[in-house]
Formats: structure tokens, C-alpha cells, sequence
């Protein structure tokens, strides 16, 4: 059986560790009475649907869901850490045993993941966690190589380079930042899941030193390059994540960005500042140093798959969502925009949860989307 004494009680130390609710953490559950929380239950049916089975996207089935989950939830819109006007106007009227009641109630009912028919595949295939962004990538590939490595004269590598930077630089030219109309149009439909994926995409290749410079003496270089350390690193492989790593990349590249900031037609004042009283040589030089310095791997992790995401949760709500232990919920044949809002709230720190905000603070919007799709999908047979 689900619901058992003993994994009631537990679950008080649980919502104590993971909510930010002073109820939960100073109270274990309420013991609820369903009959009374059906009549108070009227009060959800225009929303949660009669039988806790909701027909309107983004409101959660409640049908068979741990009493004690659904308790908890309550009590934390009751004390304003999860946010919705509508549910704070609805429990504000309820008192602690009311919550309890309405819970236990709706925990009493059959659950939904045995009563919502399934639609999505028992287990999620094994798959490239980089094939939806493939075919975005196969544009950038003419400038930019099949890996991020490009081989044109005048062209940046994207392989290897910082995530948060790659993301930036390509919302600047989004919002007209940055002048290139090439990249203007190719950056114009893309969404923000899209800019991450391909970020994230080209952080994990190798990368690669470009040819040796034509131009420019880097041993000059590296005394004018002393200013630049401070952000770029000795060698040009910095650690801060909103900084272009300089290592390795094509000086003919490096000349044409430092003079897109010293124009303005690269919208940064630290630089254009920094570049102010340069002369053309020396940022020939500059940029000599920088390109026959040796680029180093970033440690990004290669995204996770829809099988490994499900893997990691499976571990807490079960297999395929059905939950066996009242510390997790059910999430097997949820509503799927629920799901999707309530990972990105716990994605966002929105939902006070220090073990969700963890699981999906490193997902995409892309990995919280295919999640949602496939655990809505695991509902009876």
C-alpha cells in the first residue's frame, strides 16, 4: 500500500529538509478527514476537476496524490513560498485541519497515474542529447567548422568557449549589439532554449589552435597583452564564464573584433576603454600572442539525454513516475504543463525545494520540456 502510517510520519522530516515552509518544518502532517474534506474539496472541482482529474492545462491532478505532498503544498501557497493568486485567495480561507482535510480526501481518491490512460512510451529511447541543435549547428558550420574548430581566416572558433559567453554574444546580435547581418538573420527566429543548446553544443568540442598568424610579432604581444590578464588570463585561457577565451583563436579574428570595439560597433566600454590607445601594430601583435597560445577543454559536461534526465528521477519518484513512497509524488500521467511550470519554478529557485532546485538547476528548457512529455505520458495501461 502507498499510504502507510510509518511513511506519513517520515515524511514530516522530509518537508522539514526540502520546503521553505515554517509549517512543515516545525509540524508533521495533520491527520485529515476525508468526509469533511470532500464537502471543503467543492471549492477545487471548478479547477481540479470533481474527481481531482483536471481538464484545464496546467492545473495538476490531485486524485490519489500523497496526502501528506498535497498537505504540504497547500500550507506553503497558505504561507506565500509558492506563489499563485488564485490558490492564495482559495486557502487563505482554510484552516490548518481544513488543509488536512481536503487532502486527505483527495489522497483517499484512485490515482491518477492509474487512471489517466498512458500516450507516451513505457521508456525514453536512447538518443543524442545534440540532435535537435544539429541541424541549427550545420549553418554555423561554413564559418565555423563542422566542430567549432573554423579554418577561415578572419572567422572565430566557437569550440571550447564559455557557455554564459557564447550565449551573450549571440543575444547581442539578436538585439543589434553587435553588427553582422549574416549573424542577425541566422540568430533572428532562435529562441532562448535554442541559444543554450547551441552554447552548450560547442562548449563541449575540442578545441583547436587556428593557423599561425600572418601578421604581427607575439613576442611584442605578450608585453602588451600584461593589461589584459586581469580578465583573459596569462594565456588567454580565463575561467570566468562571461569572458571570451582569447587562446588560440585566429588573429585576423582577434584584429577584427578588437576594432569593432574600438569603433563601437561592439557595444563594450571596458574594452574600447582598454583598446583606446592602442596602435594598429600592437594590437597586430596582441593578437599574434593570443592565436599561438594553445586553447584549453572547458570542463562542460555533456548534456544529459531524455534516458539519463528519466534515469535520475526515477531514483526518487520511481519508475516511470509512479511514486511508491509519500515523500515523493507521483508524477506518471500528471499534466504536462504542469509539470513544465512547476520544473521551471523549481529550475528558477521559485519553489523553495533544495533537492529540485539542484536536479534541475542544469536542465534546458529543451530537457524540462521532453521530461514533462514523458512522465504525462506514464499513466495507466
Amino acid at each position: 500500500m502507498r499510504h502507510t502510517v510509518k511513511a506519513i510520519t517520515a515524511v514530516g522530516f522530509f518537508f522539514a529538509a526540502t520546503t521553505g515552509s515554517a509549517w512543515a518544518q516545525e509540524t508533521a502532517p495533520l491527520a485529515g478527514d476525508i468526509k469533511a474534506g470532500k464537502e471543503t474539496a467543492g471549492i477545487c472541482a471548478s479547477c481540479h476537476g470533481a474527481e481531482g482529474i483536471s481538464d484545464q492545462p496546467g492545473v495538476p491532478h490531485l486524485s490519489g496524490q500523497y496526502a501528506s505532498y498535497i498537505q504540504a503544498g497547500l500550507m506553503s501557497y497558505k504561507e506565500g513560498h509558492r506563489k499563485s493568486t488564485r490558490m492564495a485567495e482559495i486557502v487563505a480561507s482554510l484552516s490548518k485541519q481544513d488543509i488536512a482535510n481536503v487532502a486527505a480526501y483527495y489522497g483517499s481518491l484512485k490515482p491518477f497515474d492509474q487512471v489517466v490512460k498512458r500516450t507516451g512510451a513505457t521508456s525514453p529511447a536512447e538518443e543524442d542529447p545534440f540532435a535537435e541543435i544539429r541541424a541549427d549547428a550545420e549553418e554555423c558550420a561554413a564559418c565555423h567548422g563542422d566542430d567549432g574548430n573554423a579554418d577561415t581566416p578572419g572567422m572565430p572558433s566557437l569550440a571550447g568557449q564559455h557557455v554564459s559567453y557564447l550565449i551573450n554574444a549571440l543575444k547581442q546580435y539578436q538585439e543589434g549589439l553587435r553588427k553582422d547581418e549574416d549573424m542577425q538573420t541566422f540568430v533572428e527566429g532562435l529562441t532562448k532554449s535554442d541559444l543554450e543548446d547551441l552554447a552548450y553544443f560547442y562548449a563541449a568540442m575540442e578545441p583547436k589552435r587556428a593557423e599561425p598568424p600572418t601578421e604581427g610579432d607575439a613576442i611584442a604581444g605578450l608585453a602588451i597583452t600584461a593589461p589584459c590578464s586581469g580578465c583573459h588570463a596569462d594565456d588567454g585561457n580565463n575561467k570566468d564564464p562571461k569572458t571570451p577565451r582569447l587562446a588560440g583563436l585566429d588573429a585576423e579574428y582577434l584584429v577584427a573584433a578588437a576594432e569593432g570595439y574600438r569603433s563601437g560597433g561592439r557595444d563594450h566600454d571596458v574594452m574600447r576603454e582598454a583598446l583606446a590607445s592602442m596602435r594598429e601594430s600592437d594590437i597586430k601583435d596582441m593578437a599574434a600572442f593570443y592565436a599561438t597560445k594553445e586553447p584549453k577543454a572547458l570542463p562542460v559536461r555533456k548534456p544529459l539525454s531524455l534516458a539519463e534526465w528519466v534515469e535520475k528521477c526515477d531514483r526518487c519518484h520511481n519508475a516511470g513516475g509512479h511514486s511508491t513512497d509519500p515523500r515523493f509524488p507521483i508524477l506518471a500521467g500528471q499534466n504536462e504543463a504542469y509539470l513544465v511550470n512547476a520544473l521551471k519554478r523549481y529550475h528558477g529557485g521559485e519553489r523553495e525545494n533544495s533537492m529540485m532546485y539542484a536536479m534541475s538547476f542544469l536542465m534546458a528548457e529543451s530537457d524540462i520540456a521532453k521530461l514533462a512529455a514523458y512522465y504525462a505520458g506514464q499513466g495507466a495501461d
